[in-house]
């Protein structure tokens, strides 16, 4: 025990002199050091009400969303990005949604061994939805709109790093109002 004793000031300064590297390596991760991204995603979402279909309610849309975005990566560790989306046409019956919006998030990376990177973000998305339906009168058709601005997050994984092409998997929790929006995108950027 008593030689335990002795050694434990050494142990815990090599300890010390060991950890200098790692604390370089994680500064020159928070360096500021930013390069400008642009790309596109394509996308399969569903609404929250897609899971309590009654056997007569049959969605004839294709559920699929596109996404343009561009970014700056301020160094390995956070990036900045915006951008537009939209959600395409979903028909229900007699009646179709057409919905679309412009985001802006904040993403929080993970750096880790060859350009492997997950990742985190949170972003507000300002939406525009569009409603056409029966109005029950001569067999003309009603319109109603709205927008709004909602809150939403996701997570991913990015391959790539530096300059060059970059392959992106996601998922994202949008909302439209009081509907949820689940979507699973694969976005291709190249960062310059």
């Amino acid at each position: 025990m008593k030689k335990l004793m002795t050694l434990a000031p050494g142990i815990v300064l090599a300890g010390s002199f060991a950890s200098f590297p790692a604390a370089a390596q994680m500064s020159d991760d928070l360096a500021f050091d930013p390069s400008i991204y642009a790309g596109g995603s394509a996308g399969y979402f569903r609404l929250n009400d897609d899971d309590f279909l009654d056997e007569e309610d049959e969605f004839k849309d294709n559920r699929w969303a596109w996404r343009g975005l561009a970014g700056v990566q301020l160094n390995p560790v956070f990036s900045i990005e915006g951008g537009y989306i939209d959600f395409g046409e979903l028909n229900d019956g007699d009646f179709t949604l057409n919905a679309d919006g412009t985001f802006a998030a904040a993403l929080v990376h993970l750096p880790l061994a060859n350009g492997f990177s997950p990742y985190a973000k949170l972003g507000q998305l300002w939406w525009d939805a569009e409603l056409e339906g029966p109005s029950g009168f001569f067999g003309n058709r009603a319109t109603a709109s709205d927008d709004g601005s909602d809150t939403f997050y996701g997570f991913g994984v990015r391959f790539g790093e530096g300059p060059g092409m970059q392959l992106r998997l996601e998922y994202d929790r949008l909302a439209l109002d009081d509907t949820d929006v689940d979507m699973g995108s694969v976005t291709l950027q190249y960062n310059f």
